[in-house]
């Protein structure tokens, strides 16, 4: 597990002509208020919990995915530079837990929709601990989590999906306000008031390279990003990197002629530029606004971040003149994962092969290692702990199929030509004879299956989807196909 992001505030009472000694004292007292506000935040939450967000899916509900071990966070050693936010940030969890069931509203597009907590994936099918801080993009691997579906199962087929879950008491001390998105172009985005851009560029002493007016709330307040151009000079220095430079961009709250600011410190390097998220070609992705409140206290802002490979949501509060933000957790976000297998799973694919009447019954499997030709195509393949018999199975919809067996005289080989994929497995048939057989898949489907038996080198015999060809179809099979390689697996024991 990751450790937890350190919580970072951006005060705009500090005036960029303070001599440097003026400025971290300046900092100190408003990042100790900060602090402040953020404990009182949080204090606030056990009576009237916070909004939290829906982040993930599996096959049938929605998630809320969790961001920090189920048991509190204890200090040692190692860890006192972080221990205190790790801990606030534990709590806020444990708040979330201790009153799950009470979130029943879900905003969508500023409607409410009716929602409930069903359970908690507290272990994975193996009894272990699942990934905590992380989005999968497969429905089919678990998070730790807490479940919701719609309290009516009618809502399931709407076309809008909210993010957002809050409880009735929050909805009842808040206001919901109305936003307007901004619709404009990625490539020419609608800009920030001129007058606000321009009190930001003579507060830090930078020009503004990219900016973007994302939406606008309750009609009077309006909410972008910005980034400056070249190295921030004056930004904090880095314990990690002293001598790196830093890039800035700002999350931007306009509110007539009142600008707050968040400020986001990058990277940045003479020759290719800044640089805030992997990947990010150099452009800062900023906060977007979710939902908006009028609290007791002031504006409340649920907001989402999405960059190439992390996704952060937390909120931002209003207090006191500055813009504060409380980031619940950023989740690294994993593409194109392999589901796991399961030792239930295992169990399924050794009973399918043990019962097949073509398959040797005696052989017992000891490792299994994923192939995947492509998204659709999910091969595993199993093998025993002398490499000389195996078996390809092909898992859809959560159900196994056995594709073909591995003899020790009878092996695989994969090739693919555009969208198919093939499977071929081959070898002595006894004497001057020789056996292959031949699967084709596209798109997850299997489309050909082919079996040919060649004696001294000439095709003897040759059937395609069950149907008996001629030498000649046989060859004009066998010229189309692309060439095959041996299939490589990266294995995994059974035991592990």
């Amino acid at each position: 597990m990751k450790k937890p992001m350190i919580l970072a505030v951006c005060v705009m009472a500090v005036m960029m002509g303070c001599k440097n000694k003026g400025k971290a004292e300046a900092a100190a007292d408003s990042k100790d208020s900060v602090a402040a506000v953020l404990d009182s935040i949080i204090e606030e939450n056990d009576t009237t919990p916070p909004p939290m967000f829906l982040m993930g899916q599996d096959e049938q509900y929605m998630l809320m995915l969790y961001w920090a071990q189920l048991e509190e966070p204890k200090a040692d050693g190692d860890n006192g530079d972080w221990i205190a936010e790790s801990i606030k940030l534990w709590k806020l969890q444990e708040q979330f837990r201790r009153n799950k069931m009470a979130y029943t509203n879900m905003l969508v597009d500023g409607s409410i929709v009716k929602v409930k907590y069903i359970d908690e994936v507290l272990k994975d099918p193996d009894g272990n601990t699942p990934s905590i801080g992380e989005r999968h993009s497969r429905e089919g691997i678990p998070s730790l989590c807490a479940r919701f579906d719609y309290a009516n199962p009618k809502e399931r087929e709407r076309d809008e999906y909210g993010t957002v879950i809050v409880t009735d008491s929050y909805l009842e001390s808040r206001k919901i306000l109305p936003i307007k998105f901004d619709d404009s172009e990625w490539e020419n985005p609608k800009p920030l008031p001129e007058a606000a851009v321009k009190s930001l560029e003579q507060k830090y002493g930078m020009k503004v390279d990219r900016m973007r007016l994302t939406s606008t709330i309750d009609g009077r307040y309006v909410w972008g990003h910005l980034q400056f151009k070249g190295e921030y000079k004056n930004a904090p220095k880095n314990p990690n990197n002293p001598d790196g430079k830093r890039a800035l961009a700002l999350d931007v709250l306009i509110d007539g002629d009142k600008v707050y600011a968040y400020e986001e410190v990058g990277w940045y390097d003479d020759e290719y530029g800044p640089t805030w998220n992997a990947e990010d070609e150099g452009q800062y992705v900023g906060a977007y606004i979710l939902v908006a409140f009028e609290g007791p206290k002031g504006l409340e802002l649920c907001f989402g971040r999405d960059a190439i490979e992390s996704s952060a949501v937390g909120m931002f509060y209003l207090r006191g003149g500055q813009l504060i933000q409380l980031i619940y957790e950023t989740y690294q976000y994993l593409a194109d994962e392999e589901i796991p297998v399961w030792k239930r799973d295992i169990a399924e694919m050794q009973r399918i092969f043990t019962e097949d009447p073509e398959s040797d019954n005696n052989v017992k499997f000891s490792k299994w290692a994923h192939v995947y030709n492509d998204y659709n195509n999910e091969w595993i393949y199993l093998r025993d702990k002398a490499d000389q018999n195996g078996a390809i199975f092909i898992r859809k919809d959560g159900k196994f199929r056995l594709v073909a067996t591995e003899t020790p005289k009878m092996k695989f080989s994969v090739a693919e030509k555009g969208n198919t994929h093939y499977l071929k497995v081959s070898g002595s048939a006894g004497g001057p004879s020789y056996y292959t057989e031949i699967f084709a898949f596209e798109n997850g489907k299997q489309t050909e299956h082919a079996n040919v038996l060649e004696v001294y080198g000439e095709v003897s015999e040759f059937s395609l989807n069950g149907r008996e060809l001629d030498a000649e179809q046989a060859k004009a099979y066998k010229e189309r196909l692309p060439e095959f390689e041996a299939l490589k697996a990266y294995f995994q024991d059974m035991e592990e």
